[in-house]
Order: structure tokens, then sequence, then C-alpha cells
């Protein structure tokens, strides 16, 4: 039972420590590198990927506290019928001591009534023997002596008459006796065999009752390291949204600070800021980014590019030279849903580029394009709350972060 307690408690530490790490990463390292960098966007992601993290670290804490507590709560179901075979058992054993106590009185009364028979017994034996003895003497008169000793005729006949009813009579008792000795007897036996066989059932239920009882004590060891890891793991997912609270915090900051910085900068409008290290320029102007690459929308959990947000029929660009692949409306009875309308664009093996929730596309498949020109128009089309661009980057097949292709 120790090594399976040390075991769980190391569970639970290796489940604690990246928990601990991320806090101390988040609280000490975050906001030296506000302080210290300039470049938000990095730092912008930096936050994001860190909540995203927490974020798992919740949900799989979460659902190991879910499993835990349902351990325990079948645990505790079991402790309860276990409780129940228990308190049964407990009864029965009860039982079975009145039913013993109850066959003693009865073998004990049984003996005593064996004794009063024995002793009644033995008084008809001695009238047996006294009328034998007298019918003997009497037998040994003759024929003749008993005429003489009686007056009458009758008084003779009378006199013999007697001694063969009190013969039978003796008779009688002393086989009615002996019937009766002889079912007190088997009466007795019995009594001692059902003696016998409460008394194995009371130790067959005692040894019932122990092993309930283990079972009930191991049990209830079970349930208390449950509920201990439960506890602990809840507790570390309040840690862990505490965290993430200040994860979003500094998240919004970094935001405010960015818009303050567009907003400073509006001089300049992105598709004046040139063009990136790996060939892709700013797809549209725009106020400002209503949200970036990996955080959560009504529609996502993970977003998957960055929207840029303007007025209606803002002309879009080609972020770089390549060809149209796809040019789609996605539409169901007649409703835009997901990306509304929009354009694919492949630039070369390793990068293609999307531009969705177009008012309109002035494109087609197949047509090539030059870095610049205008594919169509900012619009609302499908899930969107609001008039922008959503605009992704895909990099050898996988969605990446805009931000980082982008001047």
């Amino acid at each position: 039972m120790n090594k399976e307690r040390m075991r769980k408690f190391n569970i639970l530490r290796r489940f604690k420590t990246p928990i601990m790490l991320i806090v101390v990463f988040c609280l000490l390292s975050v906001p030296f590198s506000i302080a210290k960098s300039s470049n938000l966007p990095s730092k912008l992601q930096n936050l994001r990927n860190q909540r995203n993290s927490v974020n798992n670290e919740i949900e799989e804490k979460s659902d190991a506290a879910k499993e835990k507590k349902k351990e325990a709560t079948d645990l505790s179901n079991s402790i309860d019928v276990l409780d129940g075979n228990i308190s049964e058992t407990e009864n029965r054993i009860s039982s079975l001591v009145n039913q013993i106590s109850q066959t003693k009185k009865e073998i004990q009364n049984t003996e005593g009534e064996i004794k009063t028979r024995e002793g009644e017994l033995v008084i008809e034996n001695q009238k047996k023997e006294d009328t034998l003895i007298e019918l003997y003497q009497t037998g040994r008169r003759g024929f003749w002596e008993l005429l003489i000793s009686v007056k009458t005729l009758s008084e003779a006949i009378n006199h013999t008459h007697y001694f063969e009813i009190l013969e039978a009579k003796l008779e009688s008792t002393i086989a009615k006796v002996t019937q009766i000795k002889n079912d007190l007897e088997n009466k007795k036996s019995d009594l001692d065999k059902k003696k016998a066989e409460l008394a194995s059932m009371k130790g067959e239920q005692q040894a019932y009752k122990q092993s309930l009882d283990s079972q009930k004590q191991e049990k209830s060891i079970v349930l208390e390291d449950t509920e201990v890891q439960q506890s602990k793991l809840e507790e570390q997912v309040a840690e862990a949204k505490k965290l993430n609270s200040q994860v979003k915090a500094q998240i919004a900051s970094i935001q405010a600070e960015v818009r303050r910085s567009t907003e400073k900068n509006r001089g300049t409008l992105p598709r004046d800021r040139g063009t990136s290290p790996v060939g892709f320029s700013w797809p549209a102007n725009y106020k400002y980014i209503s949200c970036y690459y990996g955080e959560s929308t009504p529609f996502q959990s993970f977003h998957t590019g960055i929207d840029l947000v303007n007025i209606p029929g803002t002309p879009i660009y080609a972020a770089s030279d390549g060809t149209v692949v796809t040019v789609r409306d996605m539409m169901i009875d007649g409703h835009y849903y997901g990306y509304g309308k929009y354009v694919v664009i492949g630039h070369n093996a390793k990068y293609s580029s999307l531009y969705a929730h177009l008012m309109s596309y002035i494109v087609s498949t197949g047509q090539e394009v030059k870095k610049g020109d205008i594919i169509g128009y900012l619009g609302n089309t499908g899930w969107s709350t609001g008039p922008h661009l959503h605009f992704e980057i895909w990099d050898n097949g996988n969605r990446a972060n805009p931000i980082n292709y982008l001047p």
C-alpha cells in the first residue's frame, strides 16, 4: 500500500511540474519581454502559445479530476454496498445467536423432561417389582388355599382379575415410559445437531463479515487517496485558470499597445510597408487587426489567420505573385457559411495564401496574378461578425502565423 501511495504521489508531482514551470516562466519572463522587446507581434504570439499551453493543461487536469471524481463516486457506492452487506450479515449473526440461545434452552428443557421421565420410570419399575412379588407370592398359594382364604367365589374371581389388570397396566406403563424416553433422547440428539449447525453457520457469517470489513477498509484507503488526488488536481486547475487570466491580461495589454501604435502610425498605410524577406506584402489597408492567429473566436477555438478590419468594398490585393487555384462561394440553401466568398493563390511549391469573407472577387481559377493586383473587395460573407478580411498563409501545406511572413 505504501508503494502504491508513493506511485500516485509521483504521478501527481509529474502533473504539477509543467504548470509550475509555466507559472514561473509567464510571471517572470513575460513582463521582462514586454519591457525590453520592441517586437510586439512576436511577444503576442509567445503569449498566445503560453495561453494555449495553459488551456491544454487546464483541459488535461480537468479531465483527470473528473476521472478521479468518478473513481471516488464508484468507490463510495461500492463502500455503501459493503456497508449494506455488513449490516445484513450482522443481523444474520444476531439472529443465529438468538436461535442458538433458544436451542440451548430447548436442550435444557428436554434434559429436564428426560430426568423427570426417568424418575417416573424408576417409580413405575418399583411398583412393577412390588406387584410381581405380590403376584409371585399369590401364585405360590394353591387353588384350595385361595378358596379357603376368600369368603365367596365372587371374591376369588375379583382377586384374580385384579392381578391381571395390574400386570397389564404395568406393562403398558413401562412401554409408554420407554417410548417417551426414546422420543426425548431423539429430540435431544436433534437439538444437539441443530445447535452444532447453528454454531457452524455463525462461524461462517463471522468469517464473511471479517472479509467484508477488510474489503471496506481497503476501499476506504483507496477512496481517501483518490479524493486527495482529485483535490490536488482541482487545485492545479484553479491555479492554471488563474495563470490563464494573467496571460489574457498580458495579451490584452499588448493588443492595446499594438492598436495605439497603429493609430500613431496611420500615416504609413500597410500597403506602403514594402515586401517581407519571403516576398509577401500586406493584402489590404486596415484600421486595426481584430483577431490574431491562434486566438479563439465565436467560430474557432484556434484562429487560423489574421482579421484585417476596414469598410466594405476596400480593395484586396494579391500578397505575392502566383496563380489563382481556388475561387469559391461557400453556400448552403442560399446562405453563406465558413469562409463565404474566398480566393486561394498558389505562389510556389512552398507558399500559398487565402483571402476570405469577400464582398466579391474579380479573378478566376488558373489566372496568373502579380503582387499588388486587385483580386476582390473586402466584405462580410460567411461566418463573420463584421466587415473584414480573413487572411491566411500556408507554409508547406500547413497554416502559419501571417504576421511572421509580412513586412
